[in-house]
C-alpha cells in the first residue's frame, strides 16, 4: 500500500507538474496573445497615422501641382502679354520712325518753300523799285526844267527802296 501511495503520490506530483507546466504554457501563450494584440493595435494606430499622412501628402502634392499649372498658365500669360507689347511697340516705333521721316521731308519742302517765298519777295521788291524808277522817270519828264529833273533823278538814284515782308 505504501508502493501504491508512493506510486500515487509521484503520479499526483507529475499530474501537478504537467498541470503546472500547461497554467505557466497557458500563461505564455496567453502573454504572448496579449504582446500580439498589444502589437497588433500599435502597428494598426501605425499604419492609420501613416494613412493620415499619405493622404496629407496626396493632398499636398495635389496642391503643389495644381499651383504648378496655374504658375504655368500664368508665364504663359505674361509670355502672351510680353510678345504682344513687343509686337506694338515694334509697331509703334516702324511708325515713330515713319513720322520722322515724314517730319524730315516736311521740313524740307517748308524750307524749299520758304526760299522760294522769299526769293520772290525779293524779286517782288526790285520790281517794284525798278517801277517807282520808271514811275519816278515818266514823272520827271513832265517837269520842264533841267534842273528839278536832275535833282529827281539823283535823289531816286541816291536813296535806297527797302520793301518791308
Amino acid at each position: 500500500a505504501e508502493d501504491k501511495l508512493c506510486s500515487l503520490s509521484r503520479a499526483a506530483a507529475q499530474y501537478k507538474k504537467v498541470l503546472e507546466h500547461k497554467s505557466y504554457e497557458k500563461d505564455a501563450a496567453h502573454r504572448e496573445l496579449m504582446q500580439q494584440r498589444k502589437d497588433s493595435n500599435a502597428v494598426q494606430s501605425r499604419c492609420s497615422l501613416l494613412e493620415k499622412q499619405l493622404d496629407y501628402m496626396r493632398k499636398m502634392v495635389s496642391s503643389a501641382e495644381l499651383e504648378k499649372k496655374m504658375i504655368l498658365e500664368q508665364q504663359a500669360q505674361l509670355q502672351k502679354e510680353e510678345d504682344q507689347n513687343c509686337l506694338e511697340l515694334h509697331a509703334k516705333l516702324e511708325k515713330l520712325e515713319m513720322l520722322e521721316k515724314e517730319c524730315l521731308k516736311l521740313t524740307a519742302a517748308q524750307r524749299i518753300a520758304e526760299d522760294k517765298i522769299k526769293h520772290l519777295e525779293e524779286k517782288l521788291c526790285k520790281e517794284e523799285h525798278q517801277h517807282k524808277l520808271i514811275q519816278d522817270k515818266t514823272a520827271q519828264k513832265s517837269i520842264p526844267s533841267k534842273d528839278s529833273t536832275w535833282l529827281c533823278i539823283s535823289d531816286t538814284v541816291n536813296q535806297p527802296q527797302h520793301c518791308s515782308k
